[in-house]
């Protein structure tokens, strides 16, 4: 029966999948924080448009309501001041999704060293296999020859008595 292949670094393979596994459960979660004020941006341009839109809808000619214009005012600084905000925001993300993509990148290059490793490990074990299949199956065949022409050897000299 054929020796099973064991691969020596089977356990730290497994924690480097794990290590890789984690990488990318962070990157998605950063992908996600950027998803969210991405949306963030798109409502605030949205409200920043709608109040513009309400400005140039309230003035009518004759009576401008002072209160009011300085209201949408105040809003609208509000408003660019929280995009402001966002667009740091999303700025920090995405450089630490920058530096979170290079650590997964590292964790993937670190798993396929191994998962190299135990691909050429296992090669050479087949190999070796083989090798040692064919010895063994060469031994039966020389072994099953003398014992043939032992056989054919002492029939001829039973005959010649």
């Amino acid at each position: 029966m054929a020796k099973r292949f064991a691969f020596r670094f089977e356990t730290m393979l497994k924690i480097r999948r794990q290590r890789e596994d984690e990488h990318k459960r962070i990157v998605a979660a950063r992908l996600r924080e950027i998803a969210v004020v991405q949306e963030q941006l798109a409502l605030f341009d949205r409200q920043i448009h709608e109040e513009l839109a309400a400005i140039r809808g309230g003035q009518s000619p004759g009576t401008i309501d002072m209160t009011q214009i300085v209201r949408h005012r105040r809003w609208l600084g509000h408003l660019h001041k929280a995009v402001l905000d966002a667009q740091a925001r999303l700025g920090v993300l995405e450089g630490k999704l920058a530096q979170e993509r290079a650590a997964l990148a590292e964790a993937a290059k670190q798993r396929r060293i191994l998962e190299k490793l135990r691909e050429r490990q296992h090669e050479r074990f087949v190999k070796e296999q083989d090798r040692l299949e064919t010895m063994a199956t060469d031994d039966m065949t020389l072994v099953r020859y003398v014992f043939d022409e032992t056989r054919v050897i002492a029939g001829v000299a039973e005959k010649g008595t």
